[in-house]
């Protein structure tokens, strides 16, 4: 049977507008601005869009019960719950610290909007001067982030990341095996540099495309079988889904959970988290981690009988050969991209001794004013990146950021991180591991119904006060409730990449809940691993001791 590459092409992007018209509900938007019903849509700052029919009708339940729980944990514990030993100011960012968290899990209202309460609450309560506060808002990891999106947008906007994803999988040879290898590698690589949600945007056309070729070859050969194109069309599908939430949590800038991971451990703690210290770390738990999810999905959930096929790369052959040669502007971010990776990479080891105050955001600085600076090879005065980038950054994350720095500064501003860590005494003499391994569950447990990002801002600070009260070094147990929050394998609502593979049609909830749980039982296995081993290694640090200069 002979199939058309244009068809496919052409259907493989109607499939991925459908998806993605699904997750904006887009249907319903037209509706409304149609002016036949009324349907308000809300962005909730994770990737989702609420949608609430009938009348004014303008929150969920769920919302309506964040939105009335809010405030009234914020009075009871700021008037009404006997709170022995805490100042009335420590009881005010306690207070506040509530009523985000219970709008936070909710979405009672964008993410983004709620993480602006600290410039109104703790100023006005007298917890933190307001300039304290605004200038949580300013922090230099928000501009790592913007330089990390400045290059995202600029891999996108050249169509750069999907040569890189399609030279990636056309290395991996033929095999359907190879295939789903190569589509994990791919997505993996991109989310480390590219938003989750993004890059699994762009690798679902052509993981549909793909699947769409290999069955009609398998047809051919005459090996083609419901039970083998079933198997085949899921195992790419959560490489794909699978490799964007993996890949994230490489780097700082990969998912914002390290991001705020970063910035917390510097305003909690003052400990610089460099990039490349990082990477050193993460890299190799990501790496064993999609090693095993390749296997397992491969050999363990849908071992193919079909393992080979016949010109079963010609597909991906056919569209490198469509994108041609590098153009120059591909050439000009390649170029960008490449130098900011490395000297990521590679500062505190090299560059910190050379270039004395170099950090990792004025390397960011460097890349996305390069990419605003640097013109395209067109007549018409365009750049590599125009005005309009600043539009597409993610400015809802970056105030959630925020926030979360500025309740950070109210725990350490006033005697709430003590008053906790007094509390947390009864954990005094407990298992190290077993603490360890709660923290990790805990992060892992809440981000699989929350935005990861919202339950790492609420859990970190509260994981420094347990490491003061059980006398250990708080950046472990920190970080392992950041990497928890970043692996949601579960459910739909986890995370954006786990919607955007579900909203396909093509793999159930019992689907995701079934393989999900088996990659998060390593994910959490690895997380104490590497947190227990590694991480001390990497940081200088003694785990076992809390530092008298963070006291």
């Amino acid at each position: 049977m002979k199939f058309s590459l244009r068809s496919l092409n052409r259907g493989a992007w109607k499939s991925h507008k459908e998806t993605k018209d699904l997750i904006t509900m887009a249907e319903l938007r037209q509706y409304s601005s149609a002016g036949v019903a009324t349907a308000d849509v809300e962005d909730t700052g994770t990737g989702f869009s609420r949608t609430d029919m009938g009348g004014n009708n303008s929150y969920s339940t769920m919302q309506l019960i964040g939105l009335l729980l809010g405030p009234v944990l914020f009075l009871l514990i700021l008037f009404a719950l006997p709170l022995p030993g805490l100042s009335f100011e420590g009881q005010a960012v306690l207070a506040t610290t509530a009523w985000m968290a219970a709008w936070w899990v909710t979405e009672a209202i964008p993410l983004g909007i709620t993480s602006l309460m600290p410039l109104v609450l703790l100023p006005l309560l007298g917890a933190v001067d307001g300039n304290v506060a605004a200038s949580s808002y300013g922090a230099s990891l928000i501009f790592l982030f913007i330089g990390g999106f400045a290059l995202a947008l600029a891999l996108e906007r050249w169509n750069l990341h999907e040569r890189i994803a399609i030279t990636i999988i056309s290395a991996v040879g033929a095999s359907t095996p190879g295939l789903v290898l190569g589509f994990m590698l791919a997505t993996g690589f991109l989310s480390m540099w590219v938003s989750n949600m993004a890059t699994v945007m762009l690798m679902i056309p052509i993981g549909l495309a793909i699947i769409t070729k290999v069955v009609g070859l398998m047809k051919e050969d005459g090996v083609y079988t419901e039970e083998e194109e079933t198997k085949f069309t899921k195992s790419i599908i959560f490489a794909i889904g699978f490799g964007g939430t993996i890949g994230g949590s490489a780097t700082l800038i990969g998912t914002p959970t390290n991001l705020v991971l970063a910035g917390l451990a510097g305003e909690l703690l003052g400990i610089d988290i460099s990039f490349g210290q990082f990477f050193l770390f993460a890299f190799p738990l990501i790496t064993v981690l999609m090693l095993f999810a390749i296997f397992y999905i491969t050999k363990i959930a849908y071992p193919m009988k079909v393992k080979k096929i016949t010109n079963g790369q010609q597909f991906v052959r056919d569209r490198k050969k469509q994108l041609g040669k590098m153009s120059y502007e591909e050439k000009v971010v390649l170029a960008i991209f490449s130098v900011t990776a490395f000297m990521w990479v590679t500062r505190t080891f090299i560059w910190s001794d050379l270039i004395p105050g170099l950090s990792d955001t004025m390397i960011a600085m460097v890349a996305a004013i390069l990419l605003h600076l640097i013109p395209s090879s067109g007549n018409d005065g365009e750049r590599i990146l125009g005005g309009d980038s600043l539009k597409q950054m993610p400015w809802g994350v970056l105030l959630l950021v925020g926030g979360g720095l500025a309740l950070a500064a109210g725990f350490n501003g006033t005697d709430l991180a003590g008053w906790i860590g007094n509390q947390l005494l009864l954990l005094e003499g407990t298992s190290y591991l077993l603490v360890l391994a709660v923290t990790v569950l805990l992060g892992i447990g809440m981000t699989q119904m929350t935005s990861n990002t919202a339950t790492v801002t609420i859990l970190i600070p509260i994981t420094a006060a347990l490491a003061m009260a059980i006398n250990v070094h708080p950046l472990p147990l920190m970080t392992a409730v950041a990497m928890g929050a970043g692996f949601a394998f579960m459910l739909p609502i986890g995370t954006p990449s786990n919607a955007i593979i579900f909203a396909t049609g093509k793999i159930t909830m019992v689907d995701m809940v079934r393989k999900g749980t088996w990659l998060t039982v390593l994910a959490f296995a690895l997380i104490i691993i590497f947190v227990y081993f590694v991480l001390p290694f990497v940081f200088g640090i003694n785990q076992f001791e809390y530092p008298d200069a963070l006291r």
